[in-house]
Parts: structure tokens; C-alpha cells; sequence
């Protein structure tokens, strides 16, 4: 006779790809359930997380077939994860450092998840770090759910920090079990994560204009960054008492930009390819929205109201980021596939 127990458990192992449910599902259920005795009617949670958690791996990374994303990714994870939750840790810090006694505690608690996540993903506590990960991703999400219904301008404009998050969660859960260091090099990581501090520590002193204007105060002002990437509503600007100090920051910015390129481009080019496509979906979502966006806040915040989003921008607003993403992996198989059967041309002709 199945029990309510067996059964649920057998939903769980549904998760699994059928090929490995044929191959070790009757050994995982029978395991299962000698350890949970007679009495249990539902599955213990951690063994419900465990499940949920290697049937997501092994359907995106371990199948036969390379899973959903090919192989490559699960090296490539182990680095995006670790670096967005370090990005979002940053700008999280720098924008909290910048307000000052205005910032609320749900920034707090924002910044110290992030910073729970970004210590045990660079410590090697893998596990720790993907449900850190997840939790660190709720306390963006709950906010924005909150807020929409009152205020969604701010938060439609906001989305493209939500796929940040989501992508910083869903490497982390992808990630092999290489740690960073390993995947980048030592002195190749040391400059990815010390080029966006340094970047922050001047966004707190100065913000981050690019050209400068003066205005009354005998202060000077800049460009706002969000200009150049197309971003509405920025409010960084570099100030200083005066030139010098202005294009000193400025030549900081710089030199920790290109210090930063230069240690992308050094990457192995699997890892840096996987790591452009995983920002790709950001990108899209920020041009997106700052583009194409601006008259409907304008409109709602004009009018009092708030005007809902119709089918097509709800549709573009999910679609167009995963379509590029997706894109994004068919581009990345390609050139795996050209670099491999390049590497066997050159060993045939070596060896003839």
C-alpha cells in the first residue's frame, strides 16, 4: 500500500531529469523513506531543499546532453555569482553611504544579506551561499511587490537591479563546485573586485559625473553617469572644491574602469563570454526601460493616477531580456563548438 509520505516523495523526485530517476530513483525512495519512520506524513524540509536544489543542477548543467545551458556554465557560475553579489553589495553600500541618515533599514538589511552572501560564496560555502543567495534576492523582491501597486514608476525603473539580483541567485545555485579564485587566477579576481570598490569609495566622496560645469558655491559639477548609459533619474554627480580635485577623482574612475577591463578581457574566453552573456539580461532591462518607458512615467505622474502597463510592454519587459539571455547561450555553443573543432584541425595536423 503507497503512503502520503511515498507519494509526495515521488513528486519531489519528479524534479529529477527520467533518466536519472530510472537509474536511481527506487534507491533514493527507499533510503528516504527508512529514514523517516513510520509516523511521517510529509517530507522533512531540508530533504524537500536537497532535491529541489540537485534536480536544478542536474537538469541545467549535468545531463548528457550538457543540460540546458551546455557545459562551460557550471566553471563560468561559480565566478558570475560570487561577482553580482559582490556588484550589488557595492552599489547597495555606496548608494546607503551617500544618503547617509536618510537610508532605511530595508536597505540595511539589503546591504548586510549581500554582504552575508558575498562572504560565504568567497569563503567556499557554497551550500550557505546559494540559500543566502535566495533570501538576499526575497529582500529586493518584497519591497519592489510592495511598492507597486502605490508608486510602480520607481520600481518598473528599478527592474533592472530585480535581474540583477535574480542573476547573482540563479549562478550561485548553478555554480560548480570550483571556487572563484580558482575559475579567474588570484591576481585576475583581486582586480575585478577591488576596481568596482575602489570605483564606490569615490561615487561616496564625489559621485560619478564625467564632465565638468561650474555652478555658484564655488563648487564644481559633472555630467551625470546615468546620462551616457541612458539612464533616467540619476542623481550622482562629481563635486569638488576645485578642478584638480574634480579630474584627480575623474582619473581614478577612469584608471579603475580600465583596470577593470583589462582584467575581463585577461579571462579565460569561456569564462568571460559566459560572464557578458549573464550581464547581458541586466543591460537589456536598464536600455529597455530608460528607452522606451519614459512617457508612460510621465504620463502617471502627471495625471495623479497610476496608468497600467498594457499586454506589449508587459510582454517586453519579460521577453526581451530572457530572449537575449537565450541568445546570448546559442552564441556562447557556437564559438565552443568553432574553438573545439579548431583544436582538433590543429592536433590532426600536428600529428600529420
Amino acid at each position: 500500500m503507497t503512503t502520503p509520505l511515498e507519494v509526495r516523495y515521488e513528486r519531489l523526485l519528479r524534479l529529477y531529469p527520467a533518466a536519472f530517476r530510472r537509474a536511481h530513483g527506487e534507491d533514493m525512495l527507499g533510503t528516504m523513506l527508512a529514514d523517516a519512520g513510520e509516523r511521517r506524513r510529509w517530507p522533512r524540509p531540508g530533504d524537500a531543499a536537497d532535491i529541489a536544489f540537485h534536480a536544478l543542477r542536474l537538469r541545467l548543467f549535468k545531463r548528457p546532453t550538457g543540460g540546458l545551458l551546455g557545459p562551460g556554465w557550471a566553471d563560468a557560475c561559480a565566478l558570475i555569482g560570487p561577482l553580482a553579489a559582490f556588484a550589488i553589495l557595492v552599489l547597495s553600500a555606496t548608494k546607503a553611504l551617500r544618503l547617509t541618515m536618510f537610508s532605511g533599514s530595508t536597505l540595511l538589511i539589503q546591504i548586510a544579506a549581500w554582504g552575508l552572501v558575498t562572504v560565504a560564496a568567497f569563503a567556499g560555502l557554497h551550500r550557505v551561499a546559494v540559500w543566502l543567495g535566495w533570501v538576499a534576492f526575497l529582500t529586493e523582491v518584497v519591497p519592489m511587490v510592495r511598492q507597486f501597486t502605490a508608486d510602480p514608476v520607481p520600481v518598473v525603473y528599478a527592474l533592472w537591479w530585480f535581474v540583477a539580483a535574480l542573476v547573482a541567485a540563479l549562478a550561485l545555485t548553478a555554480a560548480g563546485p570550483r571556487s572563484p579564485w580558482a575559475v579567474a587566477g588570484r591576481r585576475r579576481l583581486a582586480v575585478l573586485l577591488g576596481a568596482p570598490l575602489f570605483m564606490g569609495a569615490l561615487g561616496v566622496i564625489a559621485g560619478s559625473g564625467i564632465l565638468m560645469r561650474g555652478y555658484d558655491g564655488g563648487s564644481y559639477s559633472a555630467l551625470y553617469l546615468s546620462d551616457l548609459i541612458g539612464a533616467a533619474g540619476g542623481s550622482f554627480a562629481v563635486e569638488a572644491t576645485g578642478p584638480a580635485v574634480l579630474w584627480l577623482m575623474l582619473g581614478g574612475i577612469v584608471a579603475a574602469a580600465i583596470a577593470f577591463a583589462v582584467a575581463l578581457a585577461r579571462l579565460p574566453g569561456p569564462i568571460r563570454r559566459r560572464l557578458l552573456v549573464a550581464a547581458a539580461p541586466v543591460v537589456t532591462m536598464l536600455e529597455l526601460v530608460n528607452l522606451t518607458f519614459n512617457g508612460w512615467a510621465v504620463s502617471t505622474m502627471q495625471r495623479g493616477h497610476v496608468i497600467p502597463l498594457v499586454f506589449g510592454q508587459w510582454a517586453a519587459l519579460v521577453l526581451l531580456p530572457l530572449l537575449v539571455f537565450l541568445l546570448g547561450v546559442w552564441w556562447v555553443r557556437r564559438r565552443d563548438e568553432t574553438s573545439r573543432l579548431a583544436a582538433i584541425g590543429a592536433r590532426v595536423e600536428r600529428e600529420s
